[in-house]
């Protein structure tokens, strides 16, 4: 009887331990297909509304060359940081334009730097473009 409740709770172990755990998904690449330098700025707060479409000084920009892409990187996943979350926020800026204002106040990089496009995405959209974000949209080239 003992030998028989051991063989079960190895089995019951092993049954456990062998169930794979989901990945977690640490990167979402942004490609930039373009054909030209890109700046990009990632927002991601509980607060985000349709209303900030704007450059916003405090939150660093990523360049992203002609036809190469960048990592934005989450260090525990991003399907816990979207869990929250509205949505995450790409504006993709002037590369040229950024340049020539990156020392000027806020409202002049706001005024002058146009943003080619804004993404706002939920992580289910995110799951659907598998992590990929690809800039001009498909369609738009």
């Amino acid at each position: 009887m003992r030998r028989m409740r051991i063989i079960v709770l190895l089995c019951a172990c092993i049954l456990l331990c062998a169930c794979p755990k989901q990945p977690i998904q640490r990167y979402i690449t942004l490609v930039n297909k373009s054909g030209k330098e890109i700046v990009c700025q990632q927002l991601w707060c509980a607060t985000i509304t349709n209303a900030d479409t704007l450059y916003e000084c405090r939150i660093p920009t990523q360049g992203i060359l002609a036809n190469s892409s960048y990592l934005y990187e989450s260090k525990y996943g991003w399907e816990s940081d979207l869990g929250f979350l509205p949505y995450i926020q790409y504006l993709v800026l002037d590369a040229e334009k950024f340049h020539e204002y990156r020392s000027a106040p806020c409202d002049t990089i706001q005024k002058y730097v146009p943003v080619l496009y804004r993404y706002q995405l939920k992580l289910e959209d995110l799951e659907q473009m598998n992590w990929t974000v690809v800039y001009p949209p498909e369609g738009e080239n």
